[in-house]
């Protein structure tokens, strides 16, 4: 866009050019290294890249010959450091290194708080990995599974990751942070292409397959012989969310935007998220007490019908997808050191969690939810589809058909989920939804 030769362009290469030089002329004025500045830039005003980033993403050599060009005074220590054919930083990213006045590089300070998922790649800290998911050793004894498929979808390879660490980790370490080393978000949930794809061909039972995959490792990270912290961040919806739900606990960035969404796409959450939101809102209900469940499912099916995302980690918490013993931290920077200190506080006293039934409202329930279902419909609120969507829902958080009080386990509502999955994807109305919203982003109310 800098280099666009029209109005647009030549408005940002005005802007920026005095923002890049002014920057300059303050290295040695208001601080005395270019990292202070970029740190400043970043930490303070929220920038993605700092001014000496952004420069050396532009291209120093190339931009300054155009600033020359134009009649600007270029600061000296910009031309020593381009006479030694070298940008204001280096390129190693184990240990990046920053140019001084003084025609000199250093290394940047290390926080010991912060780490670095990228340099521990860099430094061989990878203990095993695919295309879509990496296990890290980030010290201490602790494993970190990190995401990098595209948009740190999951998939196959994630889910295939996800039991690997579960295994790596009972075997050999103290216990798992999940976390991701892309930005700007954590994870937007499952392939939505892959499930598109293979409900248009009809590969139903690839769709059971993957959907029971990630149910079993969402499950087996849920009752792991070690703790599991989940660190999310940016957007964490539909799958992301699941992935956090199992953990023994959660350290989210305060900048968090926590959600199901999956009704948005046609579909129900399909890797436990329907059962964890139920079991969450139910430990709400005081033990011992006559207080009726009804209002607890009620929650429950409004956050994922509504589809219902957190405007930050504190509102995640009010919504009922963080819990109290979940932690928050302020800064990206610490997000994963803090994690692993939770991690490790959690190991010395460690109990591993133990299946329990759940009971659930049945057929009775199922009724009260339906009727306001059918009221929504009839004002125009919801569409035809929408409420065989939320529909579904209802049926799995209610327990399907059976007695109100009906205690059930976990995989049988897994099971009623995944069913409902498998016939939402049959739909064709679905099916416009999912291609849709891959193709602009944005839902479709059909």
């Amino acid at each position: 866009m800098l280099l666009a030769d029209d109005e647009a362009g030549r408005f940002l290469w005005a802007v920026m050019k005095r923002v890049l030089l002014y920057s300059a002329q303050q290295v040695g004025v208001i601080a005395s290294d270019i990292v202070s500045i970029d740190q400043a830039m970043k930490w303070g005003f929220n920038w993605e890249m700092g001014p000496f980033e952004t420069w050396d993403a532009i291209g120093v050599t190339s931009s300054v010959a155009r600033m020359r060009a134009e009649g600007e005074t270029i600061p000296a220590f910009v031309d020593d450091m381009l006479r030694i054919g070298r940008s204001f930083y280096g390129s190693s990213e184990a240990s990046k290194a920053v140019y001084f006045a003084g025609h000199a590089f250093a290394e940047i300070p290390v926080n010991e708080r912060h780490i670095n998922l990228r340099s521990k790649k860099a430094q061989a800290k990878i203990v095993a990995g695919n295309k879509g998911a990496s296990l890290i050793d980030i010290g201490d004894n602790v494993l970190c599974l990190d995401f990098h498929s595209p948009k740190q979808a999951i998939g196959s390879d994630v889910v295939a990751m996800m039991m690997r660490a579960a295994d790596e980790v009972e075997r050999n370490y103290e216990g798992l942070v999940i976390g991701a080393s892309a930005d700007p978000n954590f994870c937007v949930g499952a392939n939505l292409m892959m499930v598109l794809m293979a409900a248009q061909d009809e590969e139903w039972d690839e769709v059971e397959l993957a959907v029971r995959q990630f149910q079993n490792a969402t499950m087996r990270l849920k009752y792991m012989k070690r703790p599991v912290v989940a660190a999310p961040y940016g957007l964490t919806l539909g799958g992301g969310a699941e992935l956090c739900f199992p953990a023994t606990s959660v350290q989210a960035a305060a900048e968090t935007y926590m959600g199901l969404v999956e009704t948005g796409v046609g579909l129900l959450p399909g890797g436990g998220g329907n059962k964890e939101m139920l079991l969450r809102m139910m430990a709400k209900k005081p033990d011992g007490t006559d207080i009726p469940a009804m209002p607890f499912v009620q929650q429950a099916f409004e956050q994922i019908a509504l589809a219902k995302v957190s405007t930050s980690a504190r509102d995640a918490m009010a919504l009922g997808y963080l819990r109290r013993q979940d932690g928050i931290s302020v800064s990206r920077d610490v997000q994963l050191f803090d994690a692993k200190q939770k991690v490790l506080d959690l190991a010395r006293t460690f109990v591993p969690a133990e299946p329990r039934g759940v009971p659930v409202v049945g057929e009775n329930g199922a009724g009260l939810l339906k009727i306001g279902v059918y009221g929504m419909r009839l004002s125009g609120y919801i569409s035809e589809h929408d409420e065989v969507v939320v529909k579904a829902v209802i049926r799995v958080l209610t327990g399907g058909q059976v007695a109100s009080g009906t205690v059930v386990s976990e995989q049988y509502l897994l099971d009623l989920e995944r069913e409902a999955f498998l016939s939402l994807c049959g739909e064709r109305k679905t099916q416009a939804r999912m291609a849709h919203t891959l193709k602009t982003g944005k839902p479709l109310r059909n």
